[in-house]
């Protein structure tokens, strides 16, 4: 993708398909992404939006993590979730996986992009067997059923009159 809307366009575009998918981005990059956050966000998709948080530039470019990005996005409709250290974010990273296709709300998943980055700590990993377990297979697949499907066609992002 030539940048991050493209990323979230082709996101948003898997989704409507059916796939479960999530993007990582921090930033100007998800900045770019709000025009595509409103649009999965009112259509109920199970995105999950992975930021680093950073300082948005404005006078200088800074590398050090103020939240001004994520807080840019507090409208579109996404839940966030923020962690506070590099185990939260391997432990909530799942749970907004989980969440999000339990709810049907796309989720921001938030954390400060400079310790994160910056810190060498130990975590204890989650297994991808602990995490099936706790998917909500009925969520999941009534997802899929209304997926974009050549076999049943149906019109979504119409346009309508006042």
């Amino acid at each position: 993708m030539q940048s991050e809307a493209g990323a979230a366009g082709a996101l948003h575009g898997a989704l409507q398909t059916g796939a479960l998918c999530s993007t990582y981005t921090a930033s100007q990059g998800l900045l770019l992404m709000i025009p595509n956050m409103y649009k999965i966000a009112g259509e109920l998709l199970p995105a999950v939006f992975h930021v680093s948080a950073r300082t948005v530039a404005a006078h200088a470019l800074s590398i050090f993590g103020d939240h001004s990005d994520i807080y840019a996005t507090r409208q579109t409709g996404f839940a966030m979730l923020a962690s506070g250290s590099v185990q939260e974010i391997m432990d909530l990273a799942g749970i907004a996986h989980l969440s999000a296709i339990r709810s049907r709300i796309p989720f921001l998943h938030f954390f400060d992009g400079f310790r994160s980055s910056h810190e060498v700590q130990k975590i204890e990993v989650i297994e991808m067997d602990d995490l099936k377990k706790l998917i909500d297979w009925d969520a999941l697949k009534k997802f899929r059923e209304n997926a974009l499907n050549p076999e049943h066609p149906v019109t979504r992002g119409n346009s309508t009159e006042p």
